[in-house]
């Protein structure tokens, strides 16, 4: 363990808005309404309130913790938890526990505790270009043969690739490249047959999934965005549609 460097992701985690919901979440329960993990298995743990104990404790500690509790932090914040931010709808007070979350699971982060699938498909994204590592010349070849069997059905549907100034740039999820085409398809489909003004892009940032979102590393979310953003603004696109 690095105490200095939880202290340090803890202070930079402490703003006004966590400190507010952390004093006003009220343990009602209400939350577990909308969770799935609750629905499917309703014990204490799987309220959604029960997820804000060890960052409760750690703040009450001020950092001064041992291995096996910020295991059990690794364990609730990963384990029970997929964000999705029903919980929250429930909430009388409005508040987010996957915000909360997700600062939690940055003080993992700052251990070096991130979920090994968590951290593999993020250093995939950051060095490769995407979550699942297809490379390049794979993902434009998956590009062409859906292209090639839309036109099968509609002969003048376009792939356009790096066309600039386009309405809007198509993000996807590797997912829909490496397992599922047929989105892909689909995707071409509907746009062609819309008679949208669309573009696809060949940089990194066709992928806009953001593993480092939902691992809580802050560095790798910023730079998962950052080249969603740039690759849109390089084509002078006015709009993205991004994955899922």
């Amino acid at each position: 363990m690095d105490i200095a460097k939880l202290k340090t992701a803890l202070a930079g985690k402490s703003g006004a808005r966590l400190k507010l919901w952390m004093e006003i979440c009220a343990r009602c329960g209400l939350c577990a309404q909308g969770c799935h993990f609750f629905q499917s298995d309703p014990i204490p743990e799987h309220v959604p309130a029960y997820r804000l104990k060890p960052l409760a404790e750690l703040l009450r500690k001020k950092g001064e913790v041992d291995e096996a509790f910020i295991q059990w932090l690794v364990d609730v914040a990963y384990g029970t938890c997929t964000m999705c931010q029903r919980c929250t709808m429930f909430c009388p007070h409005g508040i987010s526990v996957p915000f909360l979350v997700r600062a939690t699971r940055s003080l993992a982060v700052s251990q070096g505790l991130t979920p090994k699938g968590l951290a593999d498909g993020l250093a995939n994204a950051l060095s490769i270009g995407n979550n699942l590592g297809i490379t390049q010349d794979e993902y434009l070849e998956t590009v062409e043969w859906q292209l090639e069997e839309l036109q099968a059905e509609m002969p003048d549907a376009k792939a356009p690739m790096d066309k600039k100034g386009a309405e809007v740039m198509l993000t996807f999820h590797p997912r829909d490249i490496k397992f599922y085409p047929q989105n892909l398809y689909g995707y071409l489909k509907l746009y062609n047959a819309a008679g949208l003004d669309f573009t696809l892009t060949s940089e990194t940032g066709w992928d806009s999934t953001n593993l480092g979102l939902f691992a809580g590393d802050d560095a790798g979310a910023t730079e998962m965005c950052r080249r969603v953003v740039a690759a849109g603004e390089n084509l002078g696109v006015r709009t993205v549609l991004t994955a899922e």
